[in-house]
């Protein structure tokens, strides 16, 4: 990773606590803050009338691009779902460190958005064998749990 990492992406099965996190830390360290759920929403404004009158082709090609932009940012903290991440790890990953925030499967019940048809250990295999680094989180505290995050990245960026 070196030198010439120069974003962190945070991903975990919490929407909301992965952008909680995110944007704490980077207050924390001082640098921008991007949520790509916003971001894909923003640019897409009507995705369901992009859905209704487009091909899912189109649909993932203007995503594909929204991603590329993300991954063109520096000095940024991204916070993002795991659907999103899985589908574009591949244009995310360059230049970025990787943290999976592995929240307990009791959290992630009360407060992801996991689907019944995927289970709580799939995605997490997924997201451990494509993210760089895994925090397993037992507090929810943000200031605990962004301190963990500085303490493992030990200074990369």
């Amino acid at each position: 990773m070196g030198p010439q990492v120069n974003k962190i992406i945070i991903v975990s099965l919490c929407d909301d606590f992965t952008r909680l996190i995110a944007e704490r830390l980077s207050h924390l360290l001082g640098i921008l803050f991007c949520d790509a759920k916003d971001l894909v929403e923003y640019e897409l404004v009507d995705r369901g009338a992009i859905e209704e009158n487009c091909t899912k082709e189109y649909l993932k090609n203007a995503e594909k691009k929204i991603f590329k932009q993300i991954s063109s940012f520096e000095n940024v903290v991204v916070a993002i779902g795991y659907d999103y991440f899985v589908h574009n790890s591949n244009i995310l990953k360059e230049k970025a460190v990787v943290l999976f925030l592995k929240n307990s499967k009791s959290f992630v019940r009360g407060n992801g958005s996991v689907p019944n048809f995927i289970s709580y250990d799939t995605r997490c295999a997924e997201l451990e064998k494509n993210c760089d680094a895994v925090l397993k989180i037992v507090k929810t505290d943000t200031n605990f749990v962004c301190n963990k995050i500085l303490d493992l990245l030990g200074g990369i960026l």
